[in-house]
């Protein structure tokens, strides 16, 4: 479940930490501290929706976030494999924590936009906010 415990085998590499330092606030070595921990919990360098929903709950403690997560799992899996890799988990941790509402807003109406046609449709803020 989650993370596997075998060797990582994925890199940071320095076009990473140049790509998420321009995308997030963080510095070389917040991005570097956040990979160590990253690679701790996740060895394989990617978090599965499963390992997301268990460490959401420690934080939300309130009420069944699990049908929830599953929206914002899907709106920071960029890329749609299924898994969370390092950039994403940054890039995701970067925007919740920013204090640009512009960057906030996009986020939270990708997640609202489960079919990515550019609109909200009322059936979709209905599955989100049950």
């Amino acid at each position: 479940m989650g993370c596997s415990t075998s060797k990582s085998t994925v890199q940071l590499t320095d076009e990473d930490v140049k790509f998420l330092m321009k995308n997030t606030n963080y510095s070389e070595k917040e991005i570097r501290d956040w990979y160590k921990g990253f690679q701790v919990d996740c060895p394989e360098g990617k978090l599965s929706r499963d390992k997301f929903i268990e460490i959401y709950k420690v934080f939300f403690k309130g009420g069944n976030p699990e049908k929830f997560c599953q929206h914002v799992y899907r709106t920071f899996d960029e890329d749609g494999n299924g898994w969370i890799d390092f950039k994403e988990f940054l890039l995701a941790i970067g925007i919740t924590t920013s204090t640009n509402p512009r960057e906030k807003l996009k986020w939270a109406f990708k997640m609202y936009d489960i079919n990515n046609d550019g609109l909200i449709e009322l059936d979709e803020m209905t599955k989100i906010i049950k």
